[in-house]
């Protein structure tokens, strides 16, 4: 599936008003940007103490199913607060949906 579906599929499951990304040559290539309601702002407020843990689970998680990306590659995932409801995911393209559904479920 591509990054685009993934996104469209991502949106729809949960709501976001806007979500966008764009793909460049610096490692993890894939930044995403959404564009969060009030409650996925309080559930990202929930996990944030446990953000290292959950993108090295993710990471393990898709290094079972792809081995074309190391998990040195994908520990460099960084999710970063962008004004008040923005939430921006620098990640490789394998990992984004099984963080995001991580992040949100």
């Amino acid at each position: 599936m591509n990054i685009q579906q993934q996104i469209y599929e991502l949106s729809q499951k949960y709501s976001f008003e806007n979500a966008h990304f764009k793909i460049d040559g610096q490692t993890p290539g894939l930044e995403v940007s959404l564009q969060l309601l009030e409650e996925h702002i309080n559930l990202f407020l929930e996990k944030a103490g446990q953000l290292n843990s959950i993108v090295e689970s993710c990471a393990n998680m898709v290094t079972i199913f792809d081995s074309s990306v190391s998990k040195e590659e994908l520990m460099k995932t960084s999710l970063r607060c962008q004004g008040s409801d923005h939430l921006c995911i620098r990640t490789a393209p394998s990992m984004l949906k099984i963080l995001v559904e991580t992040l949100f479920d």
